[in-house]
This record gives structure tokens, sequence and C-alpha cells, in this order.
């Protein structure tokens, strides 16, 4: 597969996981658990799609260095840190997320839980699209 091809198949996964986190928000809010299961199990299978397109993409072609200056870079870096940080962070979390509703069916640690994960999923999400446009989209 080509540059392109890899880069704007991960950026759509991670955007679809994080729309189907909000669906699943909603649903839960609305107490439609089967709805919300299926919801979660798509943002999980796209978030896990992102990482094999991701993983694919920098081993066959390396990092693309930021092409901007000044405050771009800047803003670029701001975003790409606690993105790389919280997407670390909430590869295990989710797996636990996972587990304590599909295994364990401890909705209580579960809903505990994901009160933490949800945001920062969310954020993990937004700020891949982001990184995404400034990288390759945005002309400095």
């Amino acid at each position: 597969m080509s540059l392109q091809t890899l880069t704007v198949l991960s950026t759509a996964c991670i955007v679809v996981s994080g729309l189907s986190l909000l669906v699943g928000w909603y649903f839960i809010r609305n107490k439609q658990i089967d709805r919300h299961r299926s919801a979660m199990l798509s943002a999980s299978t796209f978030a896990g799609l992102f990482l094999v397109f991701y993983v694919t993409r920098w081993a066959m072609y390396g990092s693309k260095p930021f092409p901007g200056e000044g405050a771009w870079r800047t803003f670029y870096f701001v975003n790409l840190v606690p993105h790389i940080i919280l997407a670390m962070v909430l590869a295990p979390l989710v797996v636990r997320l996972l587990y304590l509703a599909l295994r364990k069916r401890d909705y209580v640690a579960h809903r505990k839980l994901a009160r933490y994960v949800l945001p920062m999923w969310l954020y993990v999400s937004a700020s891949g699209w982001l990184i995404y446009y400034l990288l390759y989209v945005r002309v400095y």
C-alpha cells in the first residue's frame, strides 16, 4: 500500500473510532445497552485497525517531519506530546474496560473507569485527526 493510502486509512479509522465512542456514549445515556455495546466494540475495532495501519505505515515509510515553523510548530507539538502519552496509557485501559464489561460483567467498575477513559479516548481521536491535518493537509 502507498503512504497516502495507509495514512488516509489510519486517520479514517481513528475518526470512526471517535465517532463510535460518541454514539456509544449517547446510547448508554439513554439506557440502550445492546446498542452501546455494539458502538463501543466498533470503536475498539476501529482503534485496533488504526494501530495496524499506523504501524504498517511507520514500518514501511518511517515518520514524517513536521513542515511548519514558529507558532504552528509549537501548536503541533503541544498537541502531539499529550496525544502520544495518552494513546500509550489508553490501550491497556481500553482492554480493561472491555474485560470488565464482557467477561467479568462488573458494570460498576466498568462505569467508574469509563468516566476517565472516554474523555482521554476522545482527545486521542480528535488530536489524531488534527495531527493528520497539520502533517498532510495544511500548507505552510
